[in-house]
């Protein structure tokens, strides 16, 4: 893949600080890629409780940065993993900013497919290669380096808190039950958060709006233990096949959610915000070309970028039964397993979908088999922003600045659960603004930041904290 070119300051809508942010970026890459180095090497992940003294460890290192470029920072205790809590003051009257990201990492597994060790950043072909590289490590700080290249220029008015969480991979349970009594603490105009993606390299995306999430394990069993298949096959039902069976009753043969009710909730967007997805959306030939498969999911009466943005999903995340070794095994499985996710959009209830989903499922249970949810997650609800908020057309402006590309807008498919929480409780408008790639491959083996997309984030932040300064 070409390295895209570095975005250069425009003579004509340029703010005239952004070459001298380029020129430092350029004076100061070495530095800020050994310290994001230092930060990839903790192994923080969060899901594993082996892992607990790295993530402390990493939130102590947190603290101790953030107190050197000018923070007071220090640990907010959850009952979980600690939250990184850090406050500049800025001028009387200014306008105060949130920005949220986390330290926390997924686990590497499996461990063999990586090329270099997860926890020993690497720099290949202008890729920073390690765990967290981009997810959330990297995105969180570029922003860093940018608040402290505007503290040493004394061009930082406004407030700046910072949350930067250990659970974000695990749930953030301990974040959200702590989050209510922090309110005082986080009351913020802005809530920044740099845990998004962008859609092609070198073009910058404000990110309008993040889907809800539900989850849920569920099992068909009953079976005493694994049979002879040739003995009780035909007598018995096999819970891999129904398993299947049940899975397959969620979704209609168009792609559509056969689950009753499940649309209730779901209202159209308008016609400019899904021209503006639309327009942004790389042609099918290269997300198949990425992706080694065609974009054919989700429902046939809308395109990629709606489906991705606008409707809600089923997905099987895991699905398991049986024999898994070498070479084959005549049995009929006494269990079947498979987890769940839900994707939910603006106005639907998290609640009420995963009781529809759970319905729907004990109502097409197989008889003969016992059903069982073994687990079930209310994620949080969706977000959703208008391409015509001030704040937004603000952003764009600024990201029209960076280069010759100007901003896009996305209706992003992922989910960040806690960011509807954050709004809630700090009173902020959100601006959802990050630089990551579908190449960066992060949640998978070899996880890398190219070099040039943590730039332009750097570049991003610095100009958008310049603006509301003033």
């Amino acid at each position: 893949m070409a390295t895209p070119s570095k975005p250069q300051a425009s003579s004509t809508t340029a703010d005239p600080s952004l070459s001298s942010f380029i020129g430092i970026y350029e004076q100061e890459e070495s530095r800020f890629i050994r310290e994001w180095s230092e930060l990839l090497s903790f192994k923080s992940i969060s899901t594993d409780p082996a892992f607990d003294g790295e993530c402390r460890r990493t939130a102590e290192w947190l603290v101790g940065h953030l107190t050197k470029i000018g923070f007071s920072a220090r640990l907010l205790e959850t009952s979980s993993k600690p939250t990184v809590f850090a406050e500049f003051k800025g001028k009387v009257g200014a306008k105060r900013v949130l920005f949220y990201g986390h330290y926390d990492v997924q686990p590497v597994d499996p461990l063999e497919d990586w090329t270099s060790e997860p926890f020993s950043p690497e720099l290949r072909e202008g890729r920073l290669y390690a765990r967290g590289a981009q997810d959330n490590k990297g995105q969180t700080f570029y922003f860093l380096k940018a608040l402290e290249t505007l503290i040493a220029r004394s061009e930082l008015a406004t407030s700046v808190t910072l949350l930067l969480e250990g659970e974000e991979e695990c749930g953030s349970d301990g974040f959200a039950q702590a989050l209510p009594g922090w309110k005082d603490l986080v009351q913020a105009d802005v809530l920044m958060v740099c845990d998004t993606g962008a859609l092609a390299a070198g073009v910058p995306f404000v990110t309008m709006g993040l889907r809800g999430l539900v989850s849920l394990e569920i099992t068909l069993g009953g079976i005493h233990h694994d049979l002879h298949s040739g003995a009780l096959g035909g007598v018995v039902r096999n819970p891999a096949t129904e398993l299947a069976r049940l899975i397959a009753s969620l979704h209609r043969p168009d792609g559509s959610i056969a689950v009753s009710g499940y649309y209730d909730e779901v209202t159209e967007f308008s016609a400019e915000d899904r021209a503006l997805a639309n327009r942004s959306w790389p042609s099918d030939d290269k997300i198949t070309a990425l992706l080694g498969v065609p974009p054919v999911g989700g429902e046939r009466f809308y395109s990629p970028p709606e489906r991705r943005g606008f409707r809600p999903t089923i997905e099987v995340n895991g699905m398991y039964s049986g024999y898994q070794g070498p070479g084959g095994k005549t049995i009929i499985p006494s269990v079947a397993t498979a987890k769940l996710t839900s994707r939910l959009v603006a106005r639907q209830n998290p609640e009420r979908c995963l009781k529809l989903l759970i319905d729907h499922l004990k109502a097409h249970a197989p008889e003969g088999l016992e059903f069982k949810i073994v687990a079930s997650r209310v994620g949080g609800p969706a977000l959703a922003l208008s391409s015509a908020d001030e704040l937004i057309q603000r952003a764009r402006r600024v990201l029209d600045t960076l280069g010759p590309v100007p901003a896009q807008f996305t209706w992003e498919g992922g989910s960040i659960p806690i960011v509807a929480e954050l709004v809630k409780v700090s009173g902020a408008r959100p601006l959802l603004v990050g630089f990551g790639l579908e190449e960066d491959r992060i949640h998978a083996p070899n996880e890398s930041f190219a070099l040039s997309q943590f730039r332009l984030g750097f570049l991003y932040a610095c100009a958008m904290l310049s603006e509301l300064s003033r």
